[in-house]
């Protein structure tokens, strides 16, 4: 029997597009041609999609008050036995990955006691326990085919969380979050310990201290289950560290979350390989027990858009080879990337496409450069000395989300103590960013170098793809770069009300209007795919430059 280094190697889908069967049909195909063992379907709300629970919604009731979700549940119970169906058939697990706690909203008008006075949902009530439990029992015995469930507890985007509740009764205000999140996970293993199912806690927090709150409350309840860690803490920043996680879990298994799409790296309209970053982390994780990954290949927020329809898929063939043999040569994964053939993203996903395999003598050298050193010019542009500059790959359209994005919604510093200095408006720091940024347009710059498009033996629409990136690409760079003067200048200005300082401020506007006009102009209205743009918004770029202006006003600008 063949041995792999990761036992669990699992494909996540995390968009609607779980709900397509042509779509999933392929994302398994891929799944059983690339010897991985499992699909996730990794929706919020999956549960509540699929039961009632009908302790709380008998049929009766059900039929009588909601019968809309009544039909809904059941068509859906015919569409999940088909996906199991076809898991069984190709030999994969399938996961229900969700983010607890949620519910129906029909819940809450059933037991009005459960939102308080000042109208939050209060996450401490003992119902939940109970609720979660029942949920959790019925689905199994709905689904006896699934493999088991992938759980959020700290995450801030269930319906209730105690990470960022926003009620206020006297209970909430002393709730020790360590024993919260151990009812939670209590009231989810029992049910599926069970029927033999397995239970996978993921540690996705935004500060340390949950970080590990999440690993010694799943070790609480038991050593059977499983930590689903990401590759770096908090998010999938390829650039942040090494997840601290990893390795101080005790007895519990470890799971390993990559992104292959590109949420923090251009969602595959701006292509790059994370192939060489994957790797390292994967050799690394190994050595400290490590045994599953998890490959998401889309984002909930977009529709119409996957990692299967861009040149990123050469990320989950990455992952998909790396975590059977973490030593596979890295020419060996950029080779079957161009064996399995290109596609654009220009293009709604569900758009039917034939996959263009290069023919060109040159094809393999040259395209796999251009994956890496795409990279490398994301680094430069939308990373900020290793924080994040960006909003989901956009542009920002808004100044203070400069700051806000590094950090305080994805700061560092809780992992990499002090590392706000490095963005702080010292001049120093201020010369070596915009040096940062201008690296990052001069290498965008360089990519239309990098390939002969006529030579590679691509299709037109192929060759269309690197026209499109050879003038949007760089100005995307640009963009940033003009960003981050903004973002940084106004920061000092702010700081020292120095009228020079201002003035330097708003000389950095002037580019703007092009830029923006420069997107509507090529991009808006020419019938590219919705995530094209979600990346290259104009209107994005003017809201920006109208917040400078009426900040600098503000200061007297």
């Amino acid at each position: 029997m063949q041995s792999y280094d990761y036992t669990d190697r699992l494909l996540e889908i995390h968009s609607a597009a779980m709900w397509n069967m042509s779509h999933v049909d392929m994302a398994i195909q891929f799944a059983h041609k690339y010897r991985l063992t499992g699909l996730i379907f990794h929706c919020n709300d999956l549960l509540d999609r699929l039961v009632l629970p009908a302790k709380y919604f008998d049929k009766d009731l059900s039929l009588a008050r909601w019968p809309v979700r009544d039909a809904t549940l059941i068509n859906n119970h015919y569409y999940i036995n088909d996906v199991l169906a076809r898991c069984r058939e190709a030999g994969l697990e399938f996961y229900a990955e969700v983010k607890e706690l949620y519910y129906p909203a029909e819940i809450v008008e059933l037991f009005p006691f459960l939102r308080k006075e000042n109208g939050a949902v209060c996450p401490t009530e003992a119902f939940w326990w109970e609720f979660l439990e029942e949920k959790v029992r019925e689905f199994v015995a709905t689904f006896p085919s699934v493999a088991g469930i992938i759980v959020s507890p700290g995450t801030r985007e269930s319906m209730v969380s105690l990470a960022a509740n926003g009620c206020v009764c006297d209970r909430c205000r002393t709730y020790d979050i360590d024993v919260w999140y151990r009812q939670l996970i209590q009231a989810m293993y029992r049910p599926l310990a069970e029927k033999g199912k397995r239970l996978i806690v993921r540690d996705f927090a935004y500060t340390r201290d949950h970080q590990h709150a999440m690993v010694d409350a799943a070790g609480d309840v038991s050593d059977d289950i499983i930590m689903a860690l990401k590759k770096t803490p908090h998010d999938y920043y390829p650039t942040f560290p090494d997840n601290p996680a990893v390795g101080q879990c005790g007895h519990l298994r470890q799971w390993i979350e990559y992104d292959t799409w590109g949420q923090y790296f251009g969602l595959g309209v701006l292509p790059c390989s994370v192939v060489e970053d994957m790797q390292g982390r994967m050799q690394r994780y190994l050595t400290r027990g490590a045994s599953g990954v998890m490959l998401r290949t889309d984002w909930e927020i977009i529709s119409e858009g996957s990692v299967f329809r861009s040149f990123n898929l050469l990320n989950l063939i990455a992952g998909a080879m790396l975590s059977a043999d973490v030593d596979t040569p890295t020419e060996d994964i950029y080779r079957a990337w161009l064996n399995e053939g290109l596609y654009t993203p220009l293009r709604h996903h569900t758009f039917p496409q034939n996959p263009c395999v290069p023919r060109g003598e040159k094809a393999l050298t040259q395209l796999s450069e251009y994956m890496k050193r795409s990279w490398k010019v994301l680094e430069k542009t939308i990373y900020v000395r290793g924080h994040v500059f960006q909003e989901n790959a956009q542009p920002f359209d808004r100044v203070d989300m400069g700051y806000n994005m590094m950090v305080r919604f994805h700061g560092r510093d809780e992992w990499d103590p002090e590392a706000s200095r490095l963005v702080e408006p010292t001049d120093e720091n201020i010369a070596l960013i915009f040096r940062e940024k201008e690296e990052g347009v001069a290498l965008a710059e360089s990519l239309s170098t990098l390939v002969e498009v006529d030579r590679l033996g691509v299709s037109e629409e192929i060759a269309r793809y690197f026209e499109f990136l050879n003038h949007f690409y760089v100005l995307y760079t640009c963009i940033m770069r003009d960003q981050a003067h903004t973002v940084f200048l106004i920061e000092k200005a702010r700081r020292t009300l120095r009228r020079a300082d201002i003035d330097a401020a708003l000389a950095t506007l002037e580019p703007f209007t092009s830029h923006a006009e420069a997107l509507k102009s090529g991009i808006q209205g020419k019938g590219f795919a919705n995530v094209v743009e979600w990346c290259l918004d104009g209107e994005r770029v003017f809201r920006f430059k109208a917040d400078a202006e009426r900040i600098l006003r503000n200061l007297g600008g």
